[in-house]
């Protein structure tokens, strides 16, 4: 076992291990007992001497970051213009030279790169070298793609279908790119001519009554005919490609000229191919298709589509109308969920009845019919018509498919009623979900109680819920956070100091991704290690993502850091809403990512709506410029903690509904209440919320709030208030 150390002799140890005190250390025995003065003076020599080397570190650094700036500020001048001139590379190169210790110095190279290849400035000699050097950045930019234009461009055929021998194309653009190619080199070795085979077909088309008049036999070459084949299969994919586009990329042209010469546009693949933009709901392609020459039977059909993926409600018709064909059973089972959103939840005469005369019609096997079920159901589960619930309730018996089970289940919940049917309907793995599990040990309070004292000792809201029922206080055990070996701690340094550089540049982005790119390096246990060297740096967010990365839901330390504990202090000084609280709701809302945006564009860390920051902040007289203000921490901590008061104020001390009308609105969240009538306790009222992902939402925030208390070592944890623990 090694001997403790004391601070000093560790002090000690360092400063004699310094190179800068060796070179100035009297070259005599050291005495046995330093006296005070002589510590004195030699802790003043190391602490100046480990000053002057941090200021020259900090020095080279700032000249380092601000010639990197001026290079890429450089390149994307000279880019703009056009002018990646051997001049503006000369100058470029230069400043690299000076960058060879600066972290962001692969950042370097890859901005001189990016301007050559946007210029057309790069060889294939020096992109290979790049790519061999920097192979992260090279795959994150996709840069093996790069050749296929090159060699398109200046029409090197051969090159490129050697190239594609070695790298597969992954674009559509480029796979056309070297479908183009082939094309070329048979054109040239087999001597094909589109367009004078397009007039010797017309001239025979003229002149004989054969029945394959019009038509040029290929030349029957295997190499042709798998070019022919390869293009059949690029053009009927249904690649996502199609959803923005309405043709294939102008470097298939020549072939897709020579494909339809050939008849390779036959009706049957015509068919096929709608079917196929119907299931990606690609409309231009299918619109384009549909104007092209067909013949008027195909082209009616062509057009019935467009009219049903534009109009959902058309498939009643479509159903009723269009003969039974395996095109036609792909489009209406595809269509089928578009149509039933256009049903009202509340339609008069809820049956399933039609849906099963069409089933039987278009022939849906058993798989079919039971998804057919199970999302008419889903859609009309509300409806108020007694037959419905009945036949409703009889399905779900019959189904078994535990997402129906669960919301019967949540309707049972609402209405308190007896859940041991539902709950025997529960797949195994349903049955094993903490939520399941509490309300089954709810349902049965003699059994049940061993299952909640084994629940409460777990991680998780349902948990802290089986706590709360034992009236015991919820602990939650916490695992000691891995850590790095001095070999992988040595190892990470330089991808770490990228990561401090970019998020210095606030190039938090990129710097995400450099981090991902390195958790992936590593497993479970060394993840977690990483974050928390992140955590050390307050990189909350990247720290979160390690543990994501990881799945080390125990890890809570790393899971919730402790982030801009000091901004929510201030703006919460004066409202009645708790840290633990607003820090939960932006850990949820966020994962502590200052840059996130939703879909429907919510921005920053407590995910603020522009709409709903403007009209907080001209309630309570905070300033707001704009979308800007909400990237940055301290104005969206200020505006989010703002609108949580806001919220208070209408459910005082109540955080199940503040989260779930932080969530989901103010307004859906009193219809709840109204649609309850103060009949549901705490547990049942969440768990009857309509919406999972609210549902969700408030169960995290409220475990996050509490694993928060937790941390900050508040004195009386709270799991749930006074308030929270009425009616509603």
């Amino acid at each position: 076992m090694m001997k403790k150390r004391t601070p000093m002799s560790l002090w000690l140890l360092c400063l004699l291990a310094n190179p800068l005190w060796a070179q100035n250390k009297v070259k005599t025995n050291p005495p046995k007992v330093w006296t005070e003065a002589q510590v004195a003076e030699l802790k003043s020599q190391w602490h100046t001497q480990s000053q002057m080397q941090f200021e020259a570190e900090e020095k080279k650094l700032t000249r380092d970051r601000e010639n990197f700036l001026h290079l890429e500020a450089l390149l994307n001048s000279a880019s703009r213009q056009k002018r990646i001139t051997p001049e503006v590379v000369r100058l470029a190169q230069g400043m690299l030279a000076t960058l060879t210790d600066y972290p962001l110095f692969e950042e370097a190279n890859w901005a001189l790169v990016k301007a050559q290849l946007a210029n057309n400035q790069l060889d294939e000699t020096a992109l290979s070298a790049f790519i061999q050097q920097y192979p992260k950045t090279a795959k994150r930019n996709q840069l093996d793609q790069r050749p296929f234009e090159w060699l398109s461009q200046q029409q090197r055929w051969g090159e490129l279908v050697d190239y594609a021998n070695k790298i597969a194309p992954v674009s559509v653009e480029n796979q056309c790119r070297v479908l183009g190619a082939r094309y070329q080199l048979l054109a040239e070795k087999l001597n094909l001519n589109p367009e004078a085979e397009q007039a010797e077909k017309q001239a025979e088309a003229q002149t004989t009554d054969s029945p394959t008049a019009g038509q040029v036999a290929p030349a029957q070459t295997p190499e042709l005919t798998a070019l022919l084949n390869d293009f059949d299969i690029l053009w009927l994919s249904p690649n996502s490609y199609w959803k923005n586009a309405e043709t294939l990329p102008e470097s298939c042209d020549n072939l897709a000229s020579y494909w339809r010469d050939q008849g390779g546009k036959t009706a049957e693949k015509i068919a096929t191919k709608a079917v196929n933009l119907v299931e990606l709901g690609a409309k231009k392609a299918l619109e384009k298709l549909a104007r092209d020459d067909q013949n008027p039977e195909l082209a009616s059909w062509l057009n019935t589509l467009v009219t049903l993926v534009k109009t959902p409600a058309k498939w009643k018709a479509f159903a009723e109308e269009q003969p039974v064909n395996a095109n036609n059973k792909r489009i209406l089972l595809s269509t089928f969920s578009a149509y039933l959103r256009t049903i009202p939840e509340a339609l008069e005469d809820p049956s399933f009845a039609p849906f099963q005369a069409w089933a039987t019609k278009w022939g849906l096997n058993a798989e079919e019919q039971t998804q057919w079920k199970v999302r008419v159901i889903q859609r009309l589960f509300d409806n108020p018509n007694s037959d419905f619930q009945v036949w409703r309730d009889d399905e779900i018996r019959q189904l078994k498919v535990d997402t129906l089970t669960e919301r019967r289940l949540r309707l049972a919940i609402h209405q308190q009623q007896d859940l041991t049917p539902w709950l025997a309907l529960l797949s195994e793995e349903g049955r094993t979900k903490a939520e399941w599990r509490y309300w089954a040990a709810k349902n049965d309070p003699v059994k049940g109680k061993a299952e909640l004292q084994s629940l409460s000792q777990e991680r998780g809201f349902y948990p802290m819920l089986a706590a709360q029922q034992l009236g015991i206080t919820y602990q939650v055990a916490i695992p000691e956070s891995p850590q790095l070996s001095p070999e992988q701690t040595a190892k990470v340094q330089s991808e770490l100091a990228r990561i401090r550089e970019l998020r210095t540049l606030k190039r938090f982005a990129l710097a995400k991704s450099l981090w991902a790119g390195l958790l992936n390096d590593y497993e479970p246990r060394e993840k977690l290690a990483l974050s928390g060297i992140a955590l050390a740096n307050d990189w909350f967010d990247l720290a979160v993502e390690g543990t994501i990365q990881a799945k080390g839901w125990d890890y809570i330390p790393l899971r919730l850091p402790n982030a801009y504990h000091q901004w929510f202090q201030l703006h919460l000084a004066n409202k009645a809403i708790s840290q633990s609280f607003a820090m939960a709701i932006a850990r949820q809302e966020s994962a502590w990512n200052a840059e996130a945006k939703s879909h429907a564009n919510a921005i920053g860390l407590m995910q603020m709506l522009p709409s709903t920051a403007k009209e907080t902040a001209e309630n309570q007289g905070l300033p707001f410029s704009g979308e800007g203000d909400l990237l940055d921490p301290f104005h969206n901590i200020m505006l989010g903690t703002t609108h949580l008061a806001e919220l208070n104020d209408k459910f005082p001390h109540n955080r199940i509904l503040i989260s779930a009308s932080y969530n989901a609105g103010a307004n859906r969240v009193t219809q709840w209440l109204a649609r309850s009538g103060g009949k549901l306790a705490l547990d049942e009222f969440i768990a009857s919320i309509p919406f999972r992902e609210t549902r969700g939402y408030v169960q995290n925030v409220l475990s996050y709030d509490y694993y928060y208390q937790l941390l900050q070592k508040q004195p009386n944890p709270i799991m749930f208030s006074s308030q929270e623990l009425g009616k509603y």
